[in-house]
C-alpha cells in the first residue's frame, strides 16, 4: 500500500492548543478523556478508497474505545464533543499498536484526522520512536465517478450506478488487454526507442479508452436510474438556478518577492493569491510556478533567509519553506532547568520560549526518591521522559499536572542530568510574534538573529541561541525584547548597517548597539543598547529603508533622507547625519502618499526607485546623479534576480524590467525629456541661436525627437533623426532650429515609438548674445 505523506501534529485540552498554536514534529500527542484532542495531517497524492493511520501508545492512563474523525479542512480549537466517530478503536496498552481504518472515496489532496475519547486516555508516539504512519489503497475511480453523478439522487439511483459501475472497469477495458498482448508481441524483437514507443502508445490508448468507457457508462446509468425513480409515486422534482464559479479576482497582488539559497538551491519565490509559489525560468525562456503552501496574501508578506530555509511574517502568520513544504513555524523546547534534584529547583539554564508553551528539564535521581517537581505547576501534558545518555524513553510513570510532579518507578540511579523531562503548559505568547510585519537580521558583526517589528507599537522581539549553540529563527526567549524610544509612535523600519542595526519611527531614528553582558550570577549574555541619532526624522513609509551605496535611506516628511556615517566610520546623534536628497524632485514627491509608497534599490543599474501607489515612480540614478519619473509602473514590490530586475503587479503578473525592451508589451513607451530654463550665464541679456548638435549612441533602432521651447516662443518645429550601429562610435547630428530674441531656453528630447529607442551623450547648442533685456 502507498505511504501517504504528514506534515505535522497539534494537540488541544479543552479548546486550547497545547505545544503551540502549528502544525509541527512532536513526541507524542496526548488524547481521550478531560478534554484532550490529538490531530495529524497528512496528504494524499491520488485518490484512495480506503486510509489507515497506524500508531503505537507511548502510555494508556485509562482503557476503553476511542474515535477517529476525518477531514479536508482544519477544525479551530476542536473539542472531543465536536468530533463525528469515522472510525472506533480501543485504546492500546502501552509500546502496543491500533490500526485506525477509514473507507469511503477520497479524492488526492490534504486530510486532518482528530483523536479523541469519552473514558480513555492514551498518548500516543507521534514523529519519534514508533512514528505515525498513514498507508491508503488506491482507488476510487470509477465508483468516485458513480458517486459524482449520484450525489443528487436517493434510493435505485445510486444503487443502478453502483451495480453498472461495479463491472465497467473490466468491460471497457478489455480492449486494452488486446492492446497490451498485441504491443508485446511486435515488441518482442524489438529495443530501444521503437519498443518504447510502440508500450506508450499502447498505454496512453488504454487508459483514455478505459476511463472514457467508464465515465460514459456510469453517467447514462445514473441518469437512467434518476428517470426511473422520477417515475414512482413518490419522487420530488427540483428547481435549479445556474450559478457561476470564478477564481479569486480580489487578492490578485504580488505581496512579495525572494530571491536566494533554500536547501541549497537557488530560488525564487512569490507571496500572491494565498500562496507562495515558487517561479523558475527554463532555458528556452519559459516560466513556470509551483504552489509551495497556503498563506495569507491580503497584506504584504516579508520574507527573509536563516539557516537554509525561508521564512514568512504578514502580521497573523509566521511560517516557514524548506525547500519542501510550507508550515507555520512550531517552535523550539527550551532547556529551561538543569542538575533539578527530585525536590525541585536546579539551576536555571534558558528562557521559555515565546513561540510554545514546551519545555524541558534535566533532573538528577538520587537512586532513592522516585518523585520528581517540575518547575511549574497545572501543567497541560508531559510529553516525554527519557534518558539523555541513549535516549530511551522511561514508559512507566505517572504525572500529577495540577502538582507538576512525575513519579518514576522503580527509582531511577542516581546521576547527574541523566534523565530529560518534556512537558507543556497551556498558555504562551506565540500572537505577539505572529503579529509582527517585518524582520532584520542582526547580531553585531554577524546576522544571527532576528528581529522582528511592525506590530505598531515601539517594541521588537529578537531571537536566541539554543542549548548547542545555534542560532534559530524558532526561538524567541520572553526576555528577548527591546523598547525603542517612547511608546507613543511604532517601529517603522529596520536595517543593518555595518556593526549597528538603524531602527526607525515616525519621528526619530535610534541605534541599536552589541555588547556582552555579565550577570550576577557571573554568567555571560548578549546585551543590546538603544541610542537616539535623530530626535525630528526618521521613516514614514513602514518597512522601506534600504541602503544605497551602502548609505541607508528612508521616507519622511515628503522627502528622500540618506543617513551619512561620521569620519568614525558611524551613525551618531548629529542632527547633520540626516540629508535630505530629493529636493530636484521635491513637487512630484510632495504628491504622493509616502506611507503607503514602496522602496526599492537595483544594485546592478544603480537606481533607487519610490514608487507611489498610484504607479507613479521616482527614479534615482547613482552614476547620473539624475532623477527619473516614470508613470504606469505598476510595481509592487521588485527584486533582483540573476543581476536582472524584476517586480511584481496588483494584477499578479512578474515583469521583467530592462532596456533590452523597446515597450511596454507592446506598447509605446513616451519617453521624454525637458531641460530646465537655461540662460547659458547671462539672465540679462537677449540671445539667438540657429542650430544645436546632438550626439546619440549608435543603436540600432536609434530614433530621437528634438524641439525646444522659450520664453517667446513655445511652438518650434520638431526635428528627427535615425541611427544605427555601423559606425560603432557616436554619432553628432545637426539640427537647424532657430530662436531669437529669448532670455531662457529649454530642450526637449523625445521618443513616443514602440519599436525604437535613444541615448543621447552629448548636446551642443550654438547661442550668442542681441542684446539687453528690456
Amino acid at each position: 500500500m502507498p505511504a501517504a505523506s504528514i506534515s505535522g501534529f497539534k494537540n488541544w485540552h479543552n479548546g486550547s492548543p497545547l505545544n503551540g498554536s502549528a502544525w509541527s514534529s512532536r513526541n507524542t500527542v496526548a488524547c481521550g478523556a478531560t478534554g484532550y484532542v490529538g490531530a495529524l495531517r497528512f496528504t494524499l497524492e491520488q485518490s484512495a478508497e480506503s486510509i489507515t493511520v497506524n500508531v503505537t501508545a507511548y502510555r494508556r492512563l485509562a482503557s476503553g474505545t476511542m474515535y477517529a474523525d476525518i477531514r479536508t479542512s482544519e477544525l479551530s480549537n476542536p473539542t472531543p464533543a465536536s468530533l463525528e466517530r469515522d472510525a472506533v478503536f480501543s485504546a492500546p496498552a502501552a509500546g502496543a499498536g491500533a490500526i485506525i481504518s477509514f473507507a469511503g472515496s477520497y479524492p488526492a489532496g490534504t486530510y486532518y484526522v482528530y483523536i479523541s475519547s469519552d473514558s480513555a486516555y492514551a498518548d500516543f508516539y507521534a514523529s519519534n520512536t514508533y512514528p505515525m504512519s498513514v498507508s491508503y489503497t488506491a482507488g476510487g475511480g470509477c465508483t468516485h465517478m458513480c458517486e459524482l453523478f449520484c450525489e443528487s439522487c436517493e434510493g435505485g439511483c445510486e444503487s443502478g450506478c453502483q451495480a453498472v459501475c461495479q463491472g465497467c472497469e473490466g468491460a471497457a477495458c478489455q480492449s486494452c488487454e488486446g492492446c497490451e498482448s498485441y504491443c508485446q508481441g511486435v515488441c518482442q524483437s524489438c529495443e530501444g526507442a521503437a519498443c518504447q514507443s510502440c508500450e506508450t502508445a499502447c498505454e496512453g490508448l488504454c487508459e483514455s479508452s478505459c476511463e472514457d468507457a467508464c465515465q460514459s457508462a456510469c453517467q447514462l446509468a445514473c441518469q437512467g436510474a434518476c428517470e426511473a425513480a422520477s417515475q414512482s409515486a413518490d419522487h420530488f422534482e427540483w428547481s435549479f438556478c445556474a450559478v457561476s464559479a470564478s477564481a479569486n479576482t480580489t487578492d490578485t497582488v504580488v505581496r512579495g518577492l525572494w530571491s536566494g539559497f533554500v536547501a541549497g538551491q537557488e530560488v525564487l519565490c512569490a507571496a500572491c493569491n494565498g500562496y507562495l509559489w515558487q517561479l523558475a525560468r527554463s532555458e528556452d525562456g519559459a516560466w513556470s510556478k509551483t504552489a509551495c503552501g497556503a498563506i495569507d496574501t491580503g497584506e504584504d508578506v516579508h520574507m527573509f533567509g536563516f539557516q537554509d530555509r525561508l521564512y514568512l511574517l504578514n502580521g497573523s502568520e509566521y511560517k516557514v519553506w524548506d525547500g519542501t513544504a510550507l508550515t507555520d513555524v512550531g517552535g523550539y523546547r527550551p532547556l529551561v532547568a538543569v542538575s533539578v534534584p527530585p525536590a525541585g529547583g536546579g539551576t536555571a539554564l534558558e528562557q521559555i520560549n515565546k513561540m510554545t508553551g514546551a519545555r524541558r528539564v534535566r533532573v538528577s535521581p538520587d537512586g532513592t526518591a522516585t518523585v520528581f517537581h517540575l518547575p511549574e505547576q497545572n501543567l497541560a501534558s508531559v510529553d516525554y521522559v527519557q534518558y539523555v545518555a541513549s535516549g530511551t524513553d522511561i514508559t512507566s510513570y505517572d504525572v500529577s499536572l495540577t502538582e507538576g510532579t512525575v513519579t518514576i518507578t522503580p527509582a531511577p540511579a542516581e546521576g547527574t542530568n541523566s534523565i530529560e523531562i518534556g512537558y507543556s503548559v497551556a498558555a504562551d505568547t506565540a500572537e505577539e510574534i505572529l503579529a509582527m510585519r517585518c524582520a532584520e537580521l542582526y547580531n553585531g558583526a554577524q546576522d544571527t538573529r532576528v528581529f522582528v517589528y511592525g506590530d505598531g507599537t515601539n517594541r521588537c522581539f529578537y531571537s536566541g541561541i539554543d542549548f548547542d549553540g545555534l542560532p534559530r529563527a524558532d526561538y524567541f526567549p520572553e526576555l528577548n525584547v527591546a523598547h525603542i524610544g517612547d511608546a507613543n509612535t511604532p517601529v517603522t523600519a529596520m536595517i543593518r548597517h555595518y556593526d549597528r542595526l538603524l531602527a526607525f519611527k515616525l519621528d526619530s531614528a535610534w541605534s541599536i548597539g552589541y555588547a556582552q553582558l555579565t550577570l550576577a550570577d557571573g554568567s555571560v549574555t548578549a546585551g543590546f543598547y538603544v541610542a537616539p541619532i535623530n530626535r525630528s526624522v526618521g521613516c514614514c513609509a513602514p518597512g522601506q529603508a534600504v541602503l544605497v551605496e551602502n548609505r541607508p535611506r528612508t521616507l519622511d516628511a515628503r522627502s528622500v533622507v540618506e543617513w551619512r556615517t561620521t569620519a568614525s566610520g558611524s551613525l551618531s546623534g548629529d542632527e547633520r547625519n540626516a540629508e535630505r536628497v530629493s529636493q530636484r524632485v521635491d513637487e512630484t514627491i510632495r504628491s504622493f502618499d509616502l506611507e503607503t509608497a514602496k522602496a526599492f534599490y537595483d544594485k546592478y543599474a544603480h537606481e533607487y526607485y519610490v514608487i507611489g501607489a498610484d504607479g507613479t515612480a521616482l527614479v534615482n540614478g547613482i552614476d547620473a546623479d539624475a532623477w527619473y519619473v516614470y508613470t504606469n509602473f505598476a510595481a509592487r514590490c521588485l527584486i533582483n534576480y540573476k543581476d536582472e530586475l524584476y517586480f511584481g503587479t496588483a494584477d499578479g503578473y512578474l515583469r521583467h524590467f530592462s532596456t533590452e525592451y523597446f515597450s511596454d508589451e507592446g506598447e509605446a513607451i513616451d519617453a521624454y525629456w525637458e531641460s530646465g530654463s537655461m540662460p547659458f550665464g547671462a539672465d540679462f541679456r537677449r540671445k539667438y541661436s540657429a542650430m544645436l548638435w546632438v550626439g546619440i549612441r549608435p543603436d540600432d533602432n536609434g530614433y530621437l525627437e528634438v524641439t525646444a521651447k522659450t520664453d517667446r516662443k513655445t511652438d518650434f518645429a520638431e526635428c528627427s533623426f535615425s541611427t544605427a550601429d555601423a559606425a560603432q562610435v557616436p554619432e553628432m547630428n545637426r539640427i537647424k532650429l532657430k530662436a531669437k530674441k529669448f532670455t531662457y531656453y529649454n530642450l526637449i528630447l523625445s521618443n513616443n515609438t514602440a519599436d525604437t529607442t535613444a541615448t543621447v551623450v552629448s548636446v551642443d547648442i550654438r547661442v550668442r548674445g542681441t542684446g539687453y533685456v528690456r
